[in-house]
């Protein structure tokens, strides 16, 4: 079964690569803080990254940030680390912090 990255050679389907730089922002640096983290601390491979990756249905739709966010949450959600409500808890309270600044 074919996966999301699984592309063979169709370029032709995806257009250019955009090649210009973009500033990151603070919520990518968490995203990649979060993933630094849950590898120091033993809780996820390189194999399960990329598996919980390639099963995001919005994969083709999502930046690269996004997709690493999104699959580092189903992998600690899947492992019992923290429920989705704790983790949607903590967002928004981040959310709220970060607009007041």
């Amino acid at each position: 079964m074919k996966k999301a990255h699984d592309v063979g050679g169709r370029r032709e389907d995806f257009g250019p690569i955009d090649r210009s730089g973009h500033e990151i922002e603070d919520w990518e640096r968490l995203a990649d803080a979060v993933n630094y983290v849950l590898n120091a601390k033993g809780h996820k491979t390189t194999d399960e990254m990329r598996r919980a990756i390639e099963s995001l249905d919005e994969y083709k739709e999502m930046g690269y940030y996004e997709r690493w966010a999104a699959a580092a949450e189903l992998l600690v959600v899947e492992k019992g680390l923290l429920t989705k409500e704790e983790i949607d808890t903590r967002s928004a309270e981040l959310e709220r912090r970060w607009g007041e600044g």
